[in-house]
Formats: structure tokens, sequence, C-alpha cells
């Protein structure tokens, strides 16, 4: 697929035009409806919103390397979890469109997944909640299409999603251009008109910022960050007791990289502790930190490369990243997994090493028993005359046991094609259901395999 290939051959924030239609809510009566809440969240945004004006200094000194992370981690579990086998039914198309959908994640209650869906011949998304089973969808949000996701606040039944407002563009002789657009973080509780704004700033600058954020599984407590302000917001699940603190990620960028715009983190939360592992694409640094907000003490995570996408195991204790190795574009990436009791990490190709071509790992949801996760795995053949096409493309679906190394790739009769890192797939908490892309030529689609579990004892 042609966004497929641009992942491979072309590196940055992806804030490219796709093509799409909106897909509209075909609850019938009496279907199952999302969560609904009559919570009044405390909201501190108030109007006017402030103005700034930035300016970016691209000739920046190279920051201090932080100290090495040491095993193992504070706040580690070493309780063992117990290995399942699964059994999964044959994938099921439940939502088409002619242009990108995403899949974010599923809610707590297993049955509700936020997904995303670009709306044809504009820059536009919508964020929904979507139903798999019964095909029932609500529109929650719609948005500038960009990279950074929403998230699912379970204590008020709202989704919270960053936003960028684009005002005015202003060409300038041998520079880039000035932009005047606002930075913005909303609440919407269901209804898209009715949104509520966290934060909101009018910005002037030579490049776009956004705020990154993300959701602590087990208290959901919700954390982003204001990267020109050089600070994080920490607020409850009902968005109470609003924490700022003050952190300069600047000063541990350590490779001299020239920019134009403040370096774009994206904030996976590890469970049930007070860490955040915050990371970078290779083209901005490639950084692999790990933050205790608590302490305020980072030290650096060494995989031997930068991590495309990263994902904690339920349970904390594992950590699994889209490993590459070489600057963007890249021509390869792997599977990695770092044990946080041991330090000791796995690696895996999980795509059959016999095929000639470019392999890579797309995107990875971890199974509930903190022992497998499914991974999609590709390969490009080399061109040898003319494009390479879909049929000649190997994307499968692969469920990987990390420790022993066991991969199966399920379903080979079928194709996975995926777009950008880290929307693509997800596996519902109780270990039920998996949502994932099922495109064909023309035509996005989802799909929805039921999962049979038991365990091995």
């Amino acid at each position: 697929m042609r966004n497929l290939t641009k992942m491979l051959a072309f590196g940055g924030v992806i804030l490219a035009i796709f093509l799409m239609t909106i897909v509209r809510s075909n609850a019938a009566p009496g279907a199952a409806q999302p969560p609904k809440t009559t919570i009044t969240p405390k909201i501190t945004a108030t109007l006017p919103f402030p103005t700034k004006t930035l300016r970016f200094v691209p000739s920046l000194p190279a920051g201090k390397q932080p100290p090495p992370c040491t095993f193992p981690l504070a706040q580690t579990s070493t309780d063992e979890s117990i290995p399942r086998k699964y059994t999964f039914s044959k994938p099921e198309v439940v939502l088409s469109a002619d242009a990108a959908i995403g899949v974010v994640e599923w809610l707590p209650d297993s049955q509700w997944a936020l997904i995303t869906q670009d709306i044809r011949d504009s820059n536009q998304q919508l964020i929904t909640l979507f139903n798999p089973a019964t095909g029932a969808s609500q529109v929650y949000a719609k948005r500038t299409r960009i990279a950074f996701p929403p998230v699912w606040m379970e204590g008020l039944n709202a989704v919270i999603y960053p936003d960028v407002e684009i005002i005015k563009v202003t060409p300038r002789n041998n520079a880039l251009p000035l932009v005047e657009f606002r930075r913005q973080l909303w609440m919407s509780q269901g209804d898209p008109k009715n949104a509520t704004p966290i934060e909101d700033v009018l910005l002037n600058a030579n490049a776009l910022s956004y705020i990154s954020l993300s959701v602590d599984p087990g208290s959901h407590n919700i954390l982003y960050l204001l990267p020109d302000e050089k600070k994080f917001i920490k607020q409850n699940e009902r968005l109470e007791n609003k924490q700022a603190f003050v952190f300069n990620l600047a000063q541990w960028e350590y490779r001299s990289i020239k920019r134009d715009f403040p370096t774009p983190y994206s904030i996976v939360w590890r469970p049930n502790t007070t860490q955040i592992f915050l990371y970078t694409l290779g083209d901005v640094g490639g950084y692999t930190f790990l933050l205790d907000i608590a302490s305020g003490q980072l030290c650096e995570m060494d995989f031997g490369g930068w991590a495309g996408i990263a994902r904690w195991s339920p349970n904390g204790r594992y950590l699994a990243i889209i490993r590459a190795q070489e600057p963007l574009p890249i021509n390869s990436s792997d599977l990695t997994v770092l044990d946080t009791t041991t330090g000791k990490q796995y690696t895996m190709n999980i795509t059959p090493p016999e095929i000639e071509g470019r392999h890579a790992v797309l995107d990875i949801a971890w199974g509930p028993d903190n022992h497998h996760l499914l991974a999609i795995g590709y390969i490009s053949p080399f061109p040898h005359h003319g494009p390479i096409k879909d049929e000649n493309k190997y994307s499968g679906l692969h469920l990987v046991n990390f420790q022993t190394g066991h991969n199966i790739h399920v379903f080979p009769e079928y194709k996975f094609f995926a777009d950008w890192w880290g929307k693509n797939i997800v596996w519902s908490q109780d270990g039920s259901q998996v949502l994932i892309r099922c495109p064909i030529k023309g035509t996005d689609r989802l799909c929805r395999i039921s999962v049979q579990q038991v365990s091995q004892h």
C-alpha cells in the first residue's frame, strides 16, 4: 500500500493528507451504546487564552547524555504471570472506508474501541468510539489530522485529544515560513460541538508544535507535555488536582541535530508506577529516556537503536519497541523487548528470513498474559522493474512468545497492510478480541478477530 511505502521510505512525523470519507454512526435503536457520564470535570483553561511568540534556535548546543538506567528498575513487580494458549477466529470485516482508519485503544470494557477516521479530501479527522461486535459508533470529536493520538479517560467517559489550528502562514525569504497557530488540548464527552478546551495557546513560530499525552492504565491519571514551555502537566482521572512541573528535556538531548522546532516526544506511562518512557524518532535524535515524574530522575535506555513505537506489557514489567538502527528513511526494523527486572533484551526478526527484501516490524500489541505479542511483519521485495505490486509484498500477522522465540504466522492466507506505527492493531484487555486494519486496494477496512484463550500450567 502507498502509505506503507511512505513509512519505510520517508522520515519525520507524517502529516500527509489521506483520502477518506466520513463514517457516520450506525447504532440502531436498542443497540449497545457508548459509555455515558454525568460527571462534570474541573477545567482550568479560561478565555482569553494567552499569546506567545516562539523563536526556535536551530544551533542550540548539545546537552548532556543522561546516565544509563540500572536494573531492576524501581517499582518493578517480579510476579510471574502464566502463559496462555490462544486460538484465533478468521478475520471478520467490521468497518470499511475509502481512506485511512486508525485504531488507538480498547476501552476497559473490551467492547468499545477508540479509532480515528480521516475525512476525504481534507486535512480533518474524526475521533470515534466503535463497537466491532455490533457495528455501532459515535463520533466524539473532529480535529486536524495529526500524528499524536487521542486517549480515553475512564473517570469522565471522555476522549482527550491534541489539536492544532493553523491561522496564518507567512512566507519569508531564505527562511522557513512563519506560522500562526493555536496549539490545543480538548476533552469531549460525546458531543463534538461541545468539546471543552483544556489547553489553548496562540503561537507564532517557524514550525508547529504538539501536545503529547499518556494515561496511567492503573490510576487513570493523565500526563501531557508542553514542549516549548518545558513542563509536564499531571491531572487525575476527573481532570482535578492539576500539577505542573518544569523539566527541560533539551538539557539531555546530547546528539547535535539541526532543527527548527522543539523535539517531539512520545510518552508511554508504565502501568502502576510514576515512570514514563519518552522516545523520539531517529531523525530527531532517536532518544529513549525513562523519567520518574515523582522524583524528576531521568536515565537512558540503550536499545542499540531508536523506537518507532513503544508498548508496556499489562503488568509493566516488559517494554516492547519496534527498533530501527539506521537513520530515516529506514530499510528494516525488528521487535525488541526489555525485561526491566534483569535488563535483558530479547530481539526478533519475525518475518521469514528466506524471503529477499526489506524486512520490518510495523506494529505490535501485547496479549493479556505478558508473554505473547501480536506483531505485523512486512517484507518489501527489492524492485527490479517498475513499481512493486501489493501481491508481491509480504504483510503477515504473527503471534510471538518473546521469551522462547516461538513465532507463529497467523492466517498465512491474509495480508495485513499497515499504516504508520501505532495505529494498526489493538488487543482487548480481557484478551477476547483483536481489532486490526485489513485494507485492500482502494478501501481501508477494520477486521475483528475473536480469541479463545486457555492458561498453560
